[in-house]
């Protein structure tokens, strides 16, 4: 994410490196998960399934289903875990 004239750019990772034990804080103004494609409304208090996939570095694969329960920020309902609410540490 990056500010440019007053506006707020973001852009997407291709990866995201995760060292061994040291924490990654995902949170707004910073990384974070953002859906694409949400077909409707998600209301507080729901939960959104969420599959984060891994790869070692010996290039083992690792999938991840997580179950995120949706949070209302300002205006808009997130799931908890595309904020650093919980769910993907």
């Amino acid at each position: 994410m990056s500010m440019a004239d007053g506006v707020m750019r973001m852009r997407r990772l291709d990866a995201l490196l995760l060292p061994a034990r040291t924490a990654v804080k995902l949170a707004p103004g910073g990384v974070h998960l953002m859906l694409v494609g949400v077909n409707r409304v998600l209301k507080p208090g729901e939960h959104v399934r969420i599959t984060l996939s891994a790869e070692t570095s010996d290039g083992k694969k690792l999938a991840v289903t997580i179950s995120a329960p949706v949070v209302r920020i300002g205006e808009v309902a997130v799931p908890a875990a595309s904020h650093g609410g919980g769910g993907h540490r």
